[in-house]
């Protein structure tokens, strides 16, 4: 947009060309009722390389694109328009239009090219906009425009003329859609002589011939006016300040034959003769046409090889520090884990001695010590060797003095020790020749009370590292905690005679919790331990009911040979009620969906059963999928439920569907959708209860959706069964020590 005077200019295609031959063409243009308009230009995305602006001028391909648009709108005041384009600020919707033209992005899986282009076909605009050509729309912009729409698209390219319909039969495009094509506007910007020290000049008989030779189609006599620039400070002496548009147009009359054939109406050479006779170009430019197209487009290619170059050089510089950081990482991830498991067994262990035989054991692993002894504080003055490693192993239930084993203000940090450990004999065998060249002491520590303390040597390294002594730091506290609680087990065991006598009164209880036990246990073998082999079709699951018992389920249904169908539901109540109801549901579901083939049938079947033989007080949410093995095609109804999440490509998507829920409402009154999506190799389907997004810490902050969706998408990668634990550890340590008011269920499909 210009300003004059203080008022807004809107620009228009005509302040871009200088010659009035084109008036007639482009108003013919404009007021065109049906066929594909294609603006074709190069506006390459980047210029810069090597921290220099590379010498190509941009065509302004996009600005005559937007401007053409506006003013077939402009033309036509009652028209209505479609704009379909995947990025909102490409195409800019003239203000004045903006109530009779409606913007549809392009956004994958659920909304491609093609199907906007069709959604469009069938709402019949006076125009359809498509922001650019490519292989993904080219056919359907082509049909139509034969259909008899009046389409405008745009076209990186560096051809015109027919050349550009060359280039859309190389694009995919099928030749006989090219008969859907109308017109082609091809731009690009000249080198424009200074106006300052511009001079007319007279050709040379060669510059004539030349000429005629180079253009034997037009007309050029020795009468032409031309014009030359030496130089001159307002130029810096390059002769050339700026640049100048200049056109080729391409018509294509209905029914016409042999499109590649066709020549432009107004071609660029053509153009270009008009701007050198007006002064704007040299004659020199207009003979060298094709070859400074040639050398600018080539200046370009070389510039984006180089950068991409760079930016390989980059991206191949970063991998390898990726790598570096990923091996570390799963290094210490791998130790993690070791640590972990390690620390469960513990924990499980409810022996001491036992108990202290895998400390000294574990404690050389992970720190790649050969000895190892570990003492347990019995009093304030005595200790007592547990548990030996590579030592004597007479050394074991030895006891000591608590002076000799432990230091007045140890800390539990690891110190140095190069001395034999407290006990030890210094002529011991393992000490004579060669004394161990590492030593650490470890205080262990629990709930702030003195346990023990372990030593470790090695005589194979000089000195252990940060992350195994900080490991060896991490193993004792567990180890602490472990010894001491198997202490506690001891003095508890003592006291189970003395709560014996209490328990008479809790018989009549603990029945009534035997028969929910049992109830939950009848509710867990309904639910499946184990899914059916699907090649190509991993499965995992988790449940966690908020009581005993609870009210939601899943299955996945082996139908055929070539069909399996997945199902999660959520039932509106909790505890035995819901069980049951639930138990009644899944008992329909499975009849009903070996006899009908449509999951919208199937849910059907089981509202109206349910409204005959489920309580009139109840209801439950439903999922229910078919996939057919060989096509990924993925088949589906949602009565009511949470809509599942699809991860592909470390991208989530949600599934659509409408329906209501199962066993309230009359058949005409769930408004069932069947909805089809084909999978991909990747993906995972996710499907979940609400409980999964109702959880709430002990202060009352709700889990939100989003939350969930991102703990989704940051384990993207892993496979099914350790996408569900990952969740559920996640929701539990959100959770905390709050109580879990609803049932939680996940269930996911994974795509091989």
């Amino acid at each position: 947009m210009l300003s004059k005077g203080g008022n807004p200019l809107m620009l228009k295609l005509e302040h871009f060309y200088h010659l009035p031959q084109l008036d007639p063409l482009v108003e013919r243009l404009v007021n065109e009722e049906s066929g594909l308009v294609v603006v074709a230009g190069l506006d390459p995305r980047s210029r810069a390389v090597s921290g220099r602006r590379e010498p190509f001028v941009h065509s302004g391909r996009s600005a005559i694109f937007r401007i053409l648009m506006r003013e077939i709108l402009a033309a036509n005041e009652q028209a209505k328009a479609i704009v379909v384009t995947e990025d909102a600020s490409v195409v800019r919707i003239p203000r004045q239009a903006s109530r009779r033209v409606r913007l549809w992005l392009v956004q994958p899986p659920a909304a491609s090219y093609a199907a906007r282009i069709a959604d469009a076909v069938r709402q019949g605009p006076e125009l359809l906009v498509i922001d650019k050509l490519c292989a993904e729309n080219l056919e359907s912009a082509l049909g139509a425009a034969q259909g008899g729409l009046h389409v405008l698209s745009q076209l990186d390219t560096v051809f015109r003329g027919s050349d550009v319909a060359r280039d859309l039969l190389v694009l995919g495009a099928p030749e006989e859609r090219l008969g859907g094509l109308a017109w082609i506007v091809a731009v690009e910007r000249l080198p424009m002589l200074c106006p300052r020290c511009r001079r007319p000049v007279t050709l040379s008989p060669a510059q004539v011939q030349a000429l005629q030779r180079r253009y034997p189609d037009l007309r050029v006599g020795q009468d032409l006016t031309a014009f030359q620039s030496p130089g001159c400070t307002h130029c810096r002496h390059t002769g050339r300040r700026g640049d100048v548009a200049a056109f080729d147009l391409f018509h294509v009359e209905p029914g016409a034959q042999d499109v590649l054939s066709l020549p432009s109406v107004f071609p660029l050479e053509e153009y270009a003769l008009g701007l050198a006779s007006l002064g704007y170009v040299t004659v020199d430019d207009v003979l060298h046409l094709g070859a400074d197209r040639l050398r600018r487009a080539y200046r370009l290619l070389t510039a984006s090889e180089r950068a991409l170059a760079d930016a390989n050089a980059a991206m191949e510089r970063k991998i390898a520090e990726l790598e570096a950081a990923y091996r570390v990482l799963q290094q210490r991830t791998e130790a993690l884990i070791s640590l972990q498991h390690i620390g469960q067994v513990l924990i499980s262990s409810v022996d001491l001695n036992d108990l202290a035989d895998r400390v000294c054991r574990d404690a050389c692993d992970l720190c790649g010590a050969e000895h190892a002894i570990l003492y347990v504080s019995r009093t304030e003055e005595q200790a007592d060797v547990l548990a030996v490693r590579g030592w004597d192993p007479d050394l074991i239930h030895q006891q000591l003095g608590a002076d000799q084993v432990f230091r007045p203000g140890d800390r539990p940090a690891p110190a140095r020790w190069d001395l034999p450990p407290p006990g030890v004999d210094p002529r011991d065998a393992n000490i004579r020749g060669e004394a161990p060249r590492a030593g650490l002491r470890v205080l262990l520590v629990a709930q702030g009370e003195r346990v023990g303390l372990m030593v470790v040597h090695s005589g194979a390294k000089s000195g252990f590292t940060p992350g195994e002594t900080a490991l060896l730091q991490t193993f004792a506290n567990q180890a602490a905690l472990a010894m001491q609680r198997a202490g506690l087990i001891d003095q508890l065991r003592a006291k189970i005679a003395e709560l014996e006598a209490a328990q008479a009164e809790l018989v009549q209880k603990e029945r009534m919790e035997r028969e929910l036990e049992l109830a939950r246990q009848v509710q867990q073998s309904v639910l499946p331990r184990v899914f059916p082999q699907v090649p190509g079709y991993p499965f995992a699951a988790c449940n966690e009911p908020a009581r005993q018992v609870g009210g939601d389920f899943y299955d996945v249904i082996r139908l055929d040979a070539d069909r399996f169908g997945v199902v999660i539901a959520d039932v509106s109540d909790k505890g035995m009620p819901a069980a049951l109801y639930m138990a009644l549901t899944r008992s329909l579901l499975l009849a009903e969906a070996h006899r009908e083939r449509s999951p919208c049938g199937v849910l059907a079947s089981v509202n109206r059963l349910l409204l005959e033989l489920g309580e009139p007080n109840m209801f439950v949410t439903v999922f229910y999928g078919i996939v057919d093995q060989a096509t990924r095609r993925l088949t589906y109804a949602r009565a009511g439920h949470d809509r599942p999440l699809l991860l592909r490509e470390e991208a989530l998507w949600t599934l659509g569907g409408r329906g209501a829920c199962l066993g309230f409402l009359e058949h005409d009154d769930l408004h069932l959708s069947e909805e089809e999506m084909v999978l991909a190799s990747g993906d995972k389907l996710v499907l979940y209860t609400d409980g999964l997004t109702d959880v709430l810490t002990p202060d009352g902050q709700l889990y939100s959706l989003e939350q969930f969706r991102s703990l989704l998408l940051s384990p993207a990668h892993l496979h099914p069964k350790e996408l569900c634990a990952a969740v559920f550890v996640d929701l539990a340590a959100y959770r905390g020590c709050a109580e879990q008011y609803d049932d939680m269920t996940m269930l996911v499909l994974g795509v091989g």
